[in-house]
């Protein structure tokens, strides 16, 4: 049996390297600045960090996070993994991190520390459930097999009354969409509640149902104060949601895993706010580590970039995070990567050439809504697109209205 966890970090220092390390290990475990008594051999054998191992990279001149300390002369650079003993924190992610990921940021020894990656023991893994529906679960309830989920983000972001979103929900159901969700930026507001609003789409999608045998998953926006989460949950529930979405780091890893237990339907998983702390090399966690703290958290459908869309990250730290979300976590399932940010008919191509399989989400918002015609015929330009790509035609020659419309409207074919 693993007793630990072990965790990759890449830091910048002006002290010897193993001096650093050490004290990584030392004060996110046992230690602190000061020696205190009770720290003895053996509380430090059973509860102490270990370093496991320390690669030296290249030495640098530039300091890139601020520090008091006076530094003169190059800085060393290294990746690092440190071993620590999961019984400190648990089925805790929140303790997780602030062990791993916490003061470790305020050293002024450090002048950069990224965690790069997290690798779980089987035994940790095991403490918890994951997601409850992952993939195989979204495709259930959509009735799409063997091709990409399609999805749609309501928009304007903010600003609609529930029978405004009512009424877009409807087209771009009846135009075939497998899903559809709130912007991250509207939950249970004054003016549009998770009652009025999933009560309006709730109709609205049961019309589609019954008129074209569609089933639409519609994503609610539930993130709030823990305490309210799982009665929005319950709410949307009754008013027939398909799926409820959450903001997990603002909302909380923990509280994503609790909605997790608790939940009937998929919780599509954002990643606002999250960037902030991978989006810089020096500080922070990866996005990778972020995808699959949230996969073990519990997200059926996570978020994790758009494959050459508008976003700032390359297309390569987009497919890891695909590979947080279905590599092997032991009995945990896997979950749906979303490719969102940009996305339209013309960037399905360097989707599918990219990513290489179809247990994908292809999401847009405004490449549907942004459509010269509409919502509805913003999907009818994607499906076009996906049936133009099985035949092996060029978008640009693929006889469809809607998609050439979107050609002339978004610009150039990404293949």
């Amino acid at each position: 049996m693993s007793r630990y966890i072990d965790v990759k970090y890449y830091i910048e220092t002006p002290d010897p390297l193993k001096k650093a390390v050490e004290l990584i290990a030392t004060m996110q475990s046992t230690g602190t600045w000061s020696g205190v008594k009770q720290e003895t051999k053996k509380l430090i054998k059973k509860f102490g960090a270990k370093v496991k191992d320390i690669k030296e990279l290249k030495k640098i001149n530039k300091i890139h996070l601020p520090t008091k300390r006076k530094i003169k002369g190059k800085l060393n650079c290294a990746e690092a993994v440190i071993s620590y003993p999961w019984e400190n924190f648990g089925k805790n992610i929140a303790m997780l991190l602030s062990t791993v990921a916490g003061e470790v940021y305020d050293l002024s020894e450090l002048t950069a520390i990224k965690v790069i990656d997290i690798n779980f023991p089987i035994e940790y893994l095991n403490l918890f459930k994951g997601p409850k529906f992952g993939i195989d679960g979204s495709r259930e309830i959509a009735y799409a097999y063997d091709r990409p989920l399609f999805g749609a983000i309501t928009k304007p972001c903010v600003g609609l009354t529930p029978k405004q979103i009512s009424k877009i929900a409807y087209e771009v159901s009846m135009a075939g969409i497998d899903f559809i969700k709130d912007d991250e930026l509207l939950a249970d507001a004054s003016y549009n509640t998770i009652a009025a609003r999933s009560r309006e789409v709730g109709k609205a999608l049961e019309t589609v149902f019954k008129r074209t045998g569609k089933k639409t998953m519609y994503a609610f926006n539930i993130t709030d104060n823990p305490d309210k989460v799982l009665k929005l949950h319950d709410i949307a529930v009754k008013n027939k949601a398909k799926a409820i979405m959450f903001n997990v780091l603002t909302g909380g890893f923990n509280t994503l895993n609790m909605l997790a237990k608790h939940t009937q339907v998929p919780i599509h998983c954002h990643r606002d706010f999250a960037v902030s702390t991978f989006r810089s090399p020096y500080i922070g966690i990866t996005s990778y580590v972020f995808t699959k703290l949230t996969r073990l958290a519990g997200g059926d459908q996570i978020q994790c970039g758009g494959i050459s869309g508008y976003l700032y990250e390359d297309d390569s730290e987009v497919l890891k995070s695909f590979d947080a979300c279905l590599e092997n976590l032991g009995n945990i399932k896997k979950s749906l990567p979303v490719s969102s940010g940009g996305m339209w008919a013309g960037t399905l191509p360097i989707n599918l050439r990219k990513i290489k399989h179809n247990n994908f989400m292809f999401l847009s918002g405004g490449g549907i809504f942004g459509h010269p015609d509409g919502g509805y015929a913003g999907v009818k330009s994607i499906l076009s697109a996906y049936e133009a790509i099985k035949k092996g035609i060029k978008l640009e020659k693929y006889n469809c209205e809607y998609l050439q419309k979107a050609i002339k409207k978004f610009g150039r074919v990404e293949y």
